[in-house]
């Protein structure tokens, strides 16, 4: 994990967060696992939906096959 930390102006107030390293922050990791977890979830729910689909027309095909 990348460190950040905020230089000083020469005010003395803290500035803009500054990047050591290349790897990812605790923000950007954060921010990129609550896209997955959101994308996981839509996949999640379009599967079920997707089982459920499957479900009734192989009951329907069962009812046409044994009339």
């Amino acid at each position: 994990m990348a460190l950040e930390y905020k230089p000083r102006n020469e005010d003395g107030t803290l500035g803009d967060p500054v990047k050591l390293g290349n790897e990812e922050t605790l923000a950007e990791t954060t921010a990129r696992l609550e896209k997955e977890n959101k994308l996981l979830k839509l996949q999640n729910k379009a599967n079920a939906e997707r089982m459920e689909f499957m479900e009734d027309l192989i009951a329907e095909i069962a009812m046409k096959v044994y009339e």
